[in-house]
C-alpha cells in the first residue's frame, strides 16, 4: 500500500503567555474543535484521542483518514505521536518561547497516510495528497491562533 508523507514546519507569535499558549495547544477538546475536516473524535483519557476525518475524494481517489494519538505537555513543549494500527500516522511538537509578553511557537508536524491505490494512481495522487497535508496543517494552525486570540 503506497504511503504519502507531508511535513509542515512553521514559526509564529501569539499574543498570549507561554502558559496560556501551551494550555491551548495541548488541550484535546481545543485541538478537535479546530482540527477541520473532522467527522468525529473521542477523548480516550491519558492524553489520548481518536480522530476520524471526513472522507475526501479527488481524481477518483477517496481517503477516509483515522488515527489515535497521544498528546504530552512537558513544560513549554507539546508533543504528539500516533499509535500504530490505523491508516494515518502523525507526530510532531510545538515549542513555546517567551518573547517579551508574546509567545513564539515553533510548530512541526509529520504526517503519513496509507492509501489503497495502485502504483500508477499513486504517482498521480502523491502531489495532491501531500499538498492537502501541508494545507490542512496550515489551516489548522490559523484556526488555533484565532481561537486563542478569541479567548484573550
Amino acid at each position: 500500500m503506497p504511503k504519502f508523507t507531508g511535513k509542515h514546519t512553521e514559526t509564529f507569535e501569539v499574543d498570549a503567555s507561554v502558559e496560556d499558549a501551551v494550555a491551548h495547544f495541548g488541550d484535546l477538546e481545543t485541538i478537535a474543535a479546530n482540527y477541520g475536516n473532522l467527522q468525529s473524535h473521542e477523548i480516550l483519557g491519558g492524553g489520548r484521542m481518536r480522530l476520524v476525518l471526513n472522507p475526501r475524494s479527488e481524481r477518483g481517489v477517496t481517503f477516509s483518514g483515522r488515527y489515535t494519538g497521544k498528546w504530552t505537555v512537558e513544560g513549554d513543549r507539546v508533543s504528539w505521536a500516533s499509535e500504530p494500527g490505523d491508516n494515518m500516522e502523525s507526530h510532531g511538537s510545538a515549542q513555546f518561547t517567551d518573547v517579551g509578553g508574546r509567545t513564539r511557537v515553533r510548530f512541526e508536524q509529520n504526517m503519513t497516510c496509507d492509501m489503497q491505490v495502485n502504483r500508477l494512481l499513486a504517482k498521480i495522487a502523491r502531489p495532491i495528497v501531500e499538498r492537502h497535508i501541508a494545507t490542512g496543517v496550515s489551516e489548522y494552525l490559523e484556526r488555533m491562533r484565532a481561537s486563542l486570540a478569541a479567548k484573550g
